[in-house]
């Protein structure tokens, strides 16, 4: 029975190529001589099993080595050379390189500084292998793709850990908009990747507890890595990471739409939760959000961990400074108290982090309405009178005239098509045309024409409510039928002709083409061209509520209101109660344009008290010109107080698709969208919004009751696609306050 222990012929084969670098025929060649002793070139190609012409020149290659010997015998023969003396002081040499590092050699955890280096590239790839092996939460690397094929696989088993990489060395022609595009699947290996063309060196950081540094290096020089496993300056290479190469770093790989982070999620850096909080804040209300961290009292010491509902954030890519603001479900005993929450090693706010958790709110749930919210909508349904007061109301400036269009899929005769439905698969058609260089042509048929913009939407509202209704836009001349019908009992009056807006819609989204805009040229001036000053007098008389739309549309609108404070409302015995500005779209403005008006409507608000209505999307761009930077996100409550406070007028409401806010000098409110099923329109509907802070700014409710107005009156369009009349406003307010779905649309 053979020894376990003893190697057989094959193995002795691969030993000697593997170690002594022999080639296949030099091991088989020299085993043979090992084992039949003295043979000519006939018996060892026998023997060996290799062709005979080869023998030659392998047992003279042998014999360079000292592995073999010929004697001077006819025909030659060869013998091997004793094994012990051959490989004899290669063993020797092997021992005497083995003691030596094994003097020589410390491992990680006996190096007082910290820091270990090594020179074989074979040792390198080892410890970068253990090292990413070895992360628990987080892996952060820099690396170029070649390096990155070394070590795939291990990034690939790494299960749960957070892997954030960037790919450096890439070629500029990659670059595209702004973005990088690989062939290769880069996000099957991380959860995050960003790419730069730059060349950078190896930078591997584990956990922010250890990390590895391996510069670039020609082939053909000593390669050089560094194994840290100093906290500080592991974590120093961390915040080299992701606070100089990561925002450098173009994206890899994105999609045409960024999808909102999946909850809950956790986060063992603080920036990675931040740049999830810039997406989902987009339509998540702040208040939605659950915030848990483990961390620090920056003042005790003390290791805490807090839990409590977001209230605001700040985060640039290259601002060093970054933080979270959470109002904790208690301090000391003390709930609503709000705190600030920075990352790992931060020493500014009052806690730093080493993990975050973000969930939705219990009480935020989507098919619940809140209780605040539901407290709000009962108010208003107290407050509201059963009929409608008295009221006179004025729309103005803008005017447009909507071709509601549908796009012909496949046209089967002259009167027959069939209708492209969705917005998807007029993306798929720009793919496939771009794809094959071909033109994209599109049939569409104009469906109805229907008055539109803020006067005409928020004007329909109030007429059906039974105001006394006076619009002044761009109607016609004479005025066109489009609104003749939509307000037959309305006093109209036009200051010249109507945008074209071609609309296009689709049951999951919608094409709008305006004509240029002929707006442009109103100012004070030329409207008193239209109104005389007396006329303008008359016009504004004992009315209760003035709305105003277009504002982008008209870069000189400050005149306007200039001229309503200073020239008209003097000559008014009974001037209007409020006025309401819609700001949309003012991303159109220019900042010193913007300031200008917004001086010139807070000098209005001295004489009439002025709301200011946006959305969401608008409040933002407001905030970047207004607010100071360092404020950073704000709650839309908060956001609403900052804004009304520095534009210096008596209201501003914010509405967005998931709630809306009004914040006054007193007080600030915020309530839920109400329940729609089945929505018949998408978006935020300003102008509806705005038609319903109207009524309830005419109607004499509280504020609160007011926001919830607005907040039904844009639901109901929502759902149904037309405005109420009074008591179905008032039904639809009892089914908000009943918390129940709202009824699909008839």
């Amino acid at each position: 029975m053979s020894d376990p222990d003893e190697l057989s012929e094959s193995a002795i084969r691969e030993s000697l190529q593997q170690n002594i670098d022999m080639s296949a025929y030099e091991s088989q060649v020299y085993l043979a001589l090992i084992r039949n002793g003295k043979q000519s070139m006939k018996e060892i190609a026998d023997a060996s099993q290799v062709p005979k012409q080869r023998v030659y020149d392998i047992v003279e290659d042998l014999r360079e080595q000292g592995f073999v010997e010929l004697d001077d015998s006819y025909p030659k023969k060869a013998y091997a050379i004793e094994p012990t003396k051959t490989l004899g002081p290669i063993q020797q040499q092997i021992e005497q390189v083995q003691t030596r590092l094994e003097e020589l050699h410390k491992t990680v955890s006996d190096i007082e500084s910290g820091v270990a280096q090594f020179k074989n590239h074979s040792t390198i790839e080892k410890y970068v292998s253990e090292l990413l092996l070895s992360a628990e939460n987080t892996v952060f690397l820099l690396t170029s793709f070649e390096r990155l094929n070394q070590f795939e696989d291990e990034l690939l088993s790494l299960g749960d850990v957070q892997v954030r990489l960037v790919i450096s060395n890439l070629d500029e022609h990659t670059i595209e908009d702004g973005a990088i595009s690989l062939t290769h699947p880069v996000e099957s290996v991380a959860d995050h990747v960003r790419g730069t063309p730059r060349s950078e060196p190896f930078v591997l950081s584990i956990d922010r507890e250890s990390g590895f540094f391996w510069p670039n290096a020609p082939k053909t020089q000593t390669q050089e890595g560094f194994y840290v496993t100093d906290t500080e300056l592991a974590f120093l290479f961390d915040r080299f990471l992701s606070d100089s190469i990561w925002p450098l770093g173009y994206p890899v790989n994105i999609d045409s739409e960024q999808s909102s982070p999946d909850l809950p999620s956790r986060y063992f850096r603080l920036r990675d939760c931040l740049a999830d909080l810039r997406v989902l804040t987009r339509e998540t209300p702040m208040e939605s959000l659950q915030v848990t961290f483990e961390g620090y009292d920056n003042v005790s010491g003390e290791q805490v961990t807090l839990s409590g509902t977001l209230s605001g954030f700040y985060y640039t890519d290259f601002d060093e400074q970054a933080y979270i603001e959470i109002a904790p479900d208690s301090v000391d005993g003390a709930s609503g108290q709000v705190v600030t929450v920075g990352g790992w090693k931060s020493q500014h706010e009052d806690y730093k982090a080493h993990q975050i958790d973000l969930k939705q709110h219990p009480d935020w749930e989507s098919d619940v309405l809140d209780e605040q919210t539901h407290a709000h909508v009962e108010t208003c349904l107290s407050e509201l009178p059963a009929e409608p007061s008295t009221i006179g109301a004025v729309v103005g400036f803008d005017g447009y005239i909507d071709h509601i269009r549908q796009l012909v899929g496949e046209r089967k005769s002259p009167r027959m098509y069939d209708e492209i439905e969705d917005f998807d698969t007029v993306r798929e058609m720009f793919a496939h045309a771009s794809s094959t260089e071909k033109t994209l042509q599109f049939e569409w048929v104009e469906s109805k024409r229907l008055p539109g913009g803020h006067t005409a939407h928020a004007g329909q509202v109030l007429t059906e409510i039974g105001y006394d209704l006076r619009l002044l836009g761009y109607f016609g001349q004479p005025i066109q039928a489009e609104f003749e019908d939509a307000f037959p009992d309305a006093d109209l009056l036009s200051l010249g002709q109507p945008t074209v807006t071609e609309y296009v819609q689709f049951e999951d989204g919608k094409f709008l083409f305006t004509e240029s805009r002929k707006h442009q040229a109103l100012n004070w001036e030329t409207l008193c061209e239209y109104v005389p000053l007396d006329d303008m007098v008359s016009y504004l008389e004992e009315i209760d509520i003035v709305s105003i739309g277009g504002w982008p549309l008209i870069p000189e609108i400050s005149t306007i209101w200039e001229g309503l404070g200073q020239q008209v409302y003097p000559r008014l015995d009974s001037p209007p109660s409020d006025v309401l500005v819609l700001a949309n779209e003012i991303g159109r403005l220019r900042e010193t344009t913007l300031r200008s008006d917004l001086e010139s409507l807070s000098a209005l608000d001295n004489r009439i008290p002025v709301t200011v209505v946006t959305t969401g999307e608008q409040s933002d761009n407001l905030s970047d010109v207004l607010l100071d930077s360092s404020s950073g996100q704000q709650s839309l409550p908060s956001r609403a107080e900052a804004l009304r406070d520095v534009i210096g007028v008596s209201r501003l409401a914010i509405t967005a698709s998931r709630e809306s806010t009004l914040a006054s000098a007193d007080n600030s409110f915020r309530i839920r969208a109400p329940r729609i099923t089945d929505p018949a329109e998408e978006g935020t509907f300003e102008d509806h919004f705005t038609a319903g802070l109207a009524l309830g700014l005419a109607e004499g409710v509280s504020d609160a009751s007011t926001l919830v107005l607005g907040s039904a009156l844009g639901g109901y369009f929502k759902q149904y696609q037309e405005p109420p009349s009074f008591e179905e406003l008032q039904r639809f307010l009892e089914t908000y306050a009943s918390r129940e779905e709202q009824p699909a649309a008839r």
